[in-house]
């Protein structure tokens, strides 16, 4: 580390990913492993709390790191720096981010802040699933007696469908178990999601749609019941939101949706498959006017390139039972579907964003895509309030015809329409 590097981190003070010490202490290896189970970071011996170096004895400090370290499972990965500023010496360890929760004596602490604390059991739970080291779907949950025969019997159905399989009856258990549905004599958490009314015993495992204007919410669904159920319920009032528009192709007037269906569709399933279910809350559809977003709690698994992605699933045995119903098409093509079908559609665009324990999908209309050169020369000509009758005589154009257009740009939310009856006026917005 050099000293303008080092002296920035002085500079910013102390933070989720830096702390300062002014004297090593028996609790270094808390701090520690507190980094590394977060996003790693700098612990920094030899500076007061509120950024004031006063030096240490590197020598002691490294001697009592070093035997603190031992006691950390799995140890992580630590860097050290020597640093001499004004004849006082800084110890600067960098500790990286561990692909595996760390503990010390079998406690696993985290940084929150500018401190460390012990994790709760949900907490733990949460932060291996968001690691992958811990695959919720398999554990045993639910008694197999919750299994709702129809449900199965569904499921055998779409498999003969969907995959061309033909499983005999008397190896419909054999099946299950197999798939991870079943752990002896329980359903598995994917199971229960599978082949139960799901709300008893996963109560988060909902979706909730939310229609938004002016970045306030006005009306609100809700969606409970098995996941595949809920997937073709919530899809079928997605397409029911997803307005068709008229545009100009070529000498042709045709409409088209707003979104790409199969885009919709996919990025459904991918919130279903891949969202962090030890988190409790449910995956949420924001339908603003000029976009929808997609939000599934849990973040990318580690290794996912958003970019390049690649199918490491969050919950291995949902996927198989996905896939064998037909809702996964292929392993690993979710993002890249989307991304695909988006290219070829002519009226909007996408955008996927990640953060700690939230993986959002944005479908964002592309406004201008939308007009043609008589809709553009209507925005002119109501850049002040006007009469549908005075735009019609400005165009040289019937008034139907306009009020049509008018309509039509209004839904984009290109124009405001302002007054009633013979005092209707129509603005274009800013």
């Amino acid at each position: 580390m050099d000293l303008d590097a080092f002296l920035a981190l002085i500079r910013d003070g102390e933070s989720e990913r830096v702390e300062f010490k002014k004297m090593p202490t028996k609790t270094l290896h808390h701090e520690i492993a507190a980094l590394a189970n977060a996003d790693g970071g700098h612990l920094i011996i030899g500076v007061e709390d509120n950024g004031t170096i006063v030096g240490t004895d590197v020598k002691h400090a490294l001697e009592l790191m070093t035997g603190t370290l031992q006691s950390i499972i799995p140890p992580p990965r630590v860097t050290t720096h020597k640093l001499s500023i004004n004849g006082k010496d800084i110890l600067v360890i960098e500790v990286g981010k561990s692909p595996s929760l760390c503990s010390v004596g079998g406690v696993v602490y985290i940084r929150i802040g500018t401190s460390a604390r012990p994790l709760s059991v949900q907490e733990i739970l949460m932060l291996s699933s968001e690691q992958g080291t811990f695959t919720w779907d398999e554990a045993p949950a639910a008694t197999d007696a919750k299994a709702n025969p129809r449900y199965i019997d569904w499921f055998f159905k779409k498999i003969q469908e969907s995959r061309g399989k033909q499983i005999a009856p008397t190896d419909r258990d054999r099946y299950l178990r197999s798939t991870g549905a079943f752990c002896r004599d329980r359903l598995t958490n994917a199971g229960t999601l599978f082949f139960t009314e799901v709300a008893d015993d996963i109560p988060h495992a909902k979706i909730r749609m939310i229609g938004m204007q002016n970045d306030e919410p006005v009306w609100s669904r809700e969606y409970e019941g098995p996941v595949w159920q809920v997937i073709e319920t919530v899809y079928t009032d997605l397409i029911r939101e997803n307005r068709k528009i008229e545009l100009i192709v070529g000498t042709r007037r045709v409409r088209i949706e707003e979104y790409p269906p199969r885009a919709l569709r996919e990025a459904l399933i991918n919130a279903v498959a891949h969202r962090n279910y030890v988190i409790s809350a449910d995956i949420r559809i924001f339908i603003y006017p000029d976009r929808i977003e997609v939000r599934n709690p849990g973040g990318l698994m580690p290794g996912v390139d958003i970019l390049d992605p690649e199918h490491i699933p969050r919950n291995p045995a949902l996927s198989n039972l996905l896939y064998d119903t037909g809702f996964i098409e292929r392993y690993g093509l979710g993002i890249r579907l989307i991304q695909d079908e988006v290219k070829r559609h002519p009226l909007c665009s996408v955008a996927f964003m990640t953060a700690a324990n939230l993986f959002r999908v944005i479908f964002t209309r592309k406004r201008d895509a939308y007009l043609d050169a008589t809709d553009r020369r209507i925005l002119n000509a109501v850049h002040e309030p006007s009469k549908s009758s005075e735009v019609a005589r400005a165009l040289g154009m019937s008034k139907p015809a306009i009020l049509r257009r008018l309509k039509n740009l209004e839904g984009l939310g290109l124009i405001r329409k302002e007054g009633s009856g013979a005092h209707t006026r129509y603005r274009a917005v800013p």
